[in-house]
Parts: structure tokens; sequence; C-alpha cells
């Protein structure tokens, strides 16, 4: 199950992949930023069942040579997967390890000084099930044929706390720090064990990874849906979805880097 190749420096303002033809991302630098610290990698599996990795991370802003922190860490827990998976390993476990690997070439990878930080969450979508584990403010949705929608991952963050306290979802994503992050892989984290989660599909949908430069327009998975649901009508394949929505987000105002990664899960 091989992955694609890392995108070059001229390539990482705007790159697309698409290892198959129901799964697709694309990462963009948006609007505001001079460079993207967003990273992705995808993986598929050859053959008629529909078996993919996918990991998105968004480095964080304030630490240097964070885009190279998201990019090491996107593809060490791609490659982690991939390899696990074909070794029949349960996503549970190969979900906890891919990050312990993530962490170890984000700290290993230093350009100058200390290493850098970056979010992280990766999807593992095989033949009746998804799998999802996520350190960070990406997110992982589900959005099925049915209208069903459902956000997978839950935020380590100073807005999810306080949703977690009572907070509405709009209030508490209004809040001052609201994107401050409780958790994270690189320099001075001191956990990073994903939360995991899976998710067992009775219906066709889509699995959709997003940094918070495409869910800070759509938070709810009701938003998210109905955005999502018109490009799918008006395109239809993961690819052209993925950059429709990078689009969408920029004429939102694209004030951070935007990452999409779309597969096609069929039950």
């Amino acid at each position: 199950m091989p992955h694609p190749s890392t995108p070059t420096r001229s390539e990482r303002n705007h790159y697309v992949r698409v290892p198959a033809p129901w799964l697709a991302a694309c990462s963009d630098l948006g609007l505001k930023h001079k460079t993207n610290q967003d990273a992705f990698c995808l993986a598929a599996r050859p053959g008629t069942g529909r078996t993919a990795v996918l990991a998105v991370a968004d480095g964080v802003s304030t630490a240097a040579g964070s885009e190279l922190a998201s990019l090491v860490a996107a593809e060490a827990a791609c490659t982690h997967l991939v390899n696990r998976l074909e070794e029949g390993a349960a996503a549970n476990l190969a979900l906890v390890q891919a990050f312990a690997e993530a962490q170890d070439a984000v700290l290993e990878a230093k350009q100058e000084g200390e290493a850098s930080a970056c979010t992280l969450i990766a999807g593992i979508m095989a033949p009746g099930s998804i799998a999802v584990g996520n350190v960070g403010d990406s997110r992982a949705y589900w959005l099925g044929d049915d209208g069903l929608c459902q956000l997978l991952s839950t935020d380590d963050s100073m807005a999810q706390a306080r949703i977690m306290l009572g907070m509405t979802r709009h209030e508490a994503e209004q809040s001052n720090q609201a994107h401050s992050i409780t958790k994270w892989l690189g320099r001075d984290a001191t956990n990073v064990t994903p939360s995991v989660i899976t998710h067992q599909p009775t219906t066709n949908g889509w699995l959709l990874l997003c940094t918070d430069g495409l869910w800070n327009y759509a938070s709810s998975p009701e938003e998210m849906y109905h955005v999502v649901k018109g490009f799918v009508e008006n395109f239809g394949t993961p690819a052209a979805v993925a950059e429709a929505l990078v689009e969408w987000a920029k004429e939102q105002g694209g004030r951070d880097n935007i990452t999409v990664a779309l597969a096609r899960y069929e039950a």
C-alpha cells in the first residue's frame, strides 16, 4: 500500500494527491500566511476493497520550523500505519503506535536549535469500519449519505474544555484563546497518546479529515455536512470536492492554511 511522494518546496503552497479514485487530499497556503504549515499523507490498498490510511498535520504556528514538523509527522504516521496494517495489526493499537512514531520523527527533524511542534489526526478506513486517532485540533467528520453526520474526533483545545464545562460550541469557539491546544506532538509534549474512536458505518458516505483552516468556517457536523453535500452534488469526485472545499474556505477569509482529505466509503 504505497503512499505518495513528499511535496517539493515549490508545491507546498498548493498540492493535491489522488492515490485512488475514491481517495484524495488538497493542502493550500490560504490567504494570510507566508508558509504552509499544514501537511498530509495518504495511502490506498490496491484491489476492490476500499482500505485507506489518511494523516493530516498542522504545524504549531508559534514554533519555528512547524512546516517541517507537520510534514514528517504525517509521513511517519502514514508509513507506520501502512506497515502495521499489512502485518494485520488491530487499528486501535496501530494508531497509538503511529503517533509515537510521529512524535519521534518530529523530535528528530530539527532544522536549527530545538525541535518544532504540530498536531496530528490519522484515520484508517477499511470495509466495515473507520478508526481515527487525534492529538490537537484537526478534525475527522463522518458524513453519511443518509444525512447522519458526526464529529468523530475530540479537540484537545481550550474551546473543547469549555464545551465540556457546558458552553455551547459557538460560544466556546468564539471565546478567548479558543484555539489554544492542550496536546500536541514535538517540543515540550507531555502526552502524545491519541484519543481513538471507531465507527461502523451502515450506509455509504464520506470520511473527511481537515485542519482548522476549513472547520473554522463550518464547525458543527451539520454545517460541514451541508457544505460538503453541495460540492459532492456539483463535482462528485474526492479530488474535485477537496479542492472545492479549499477554495470555499479561502472565500470565507482563508485566514489559516487549509488541508482537506476525503475518502469515499461504500458500505
